[in-house]
């Protein structure tokens, strides 16, 4: 295959690639559920998303990824979270005794 200088049959065989691999999720090797979520996160645009997530055959597996490995709180999240809150409580609670 010829790869044109716009990188559309790249991104056509990377599309490809990508629901090969989520049509058989969650039976994955570990290097191959990290190309998953790199492409997730990382590399798709909303159109493929969406066009991945609205296939009939996919839309099981799809829902079951995104639980699993892209809508989960990561620690990270978690102390962000709970410092933000603290942080906006506390400047309420400063700004309420100063008023």
């Amino acid at each position: 295959m010829t790869i044109h200088d716009d990188g559309a049959h790249a991104v056509h065989d990377r599309f490809d690639r990508v629901e090969a691999l989520l049509s058989r999720y969650p039976e994955l090797a570990e290097a191959e559920l990290t190309e998953l979520k790199r492409w997730f996160t990382k590399e798709a645009s909303a159109f493929e998303v969406a066009s991945l997530s609205s296939k009939d055959e996919l839309r099981s597996r799809y829902r079951a990824f995104r639980a699993d490995h892209i809508d989960k709180l990561g620690l990270v999240d978690v102390i962000a979270i709970v410092c933000g809150s603290v942080l906006l409580l506390g400047a309420i609670a400063w700004f309420a005794m100063a008023g």
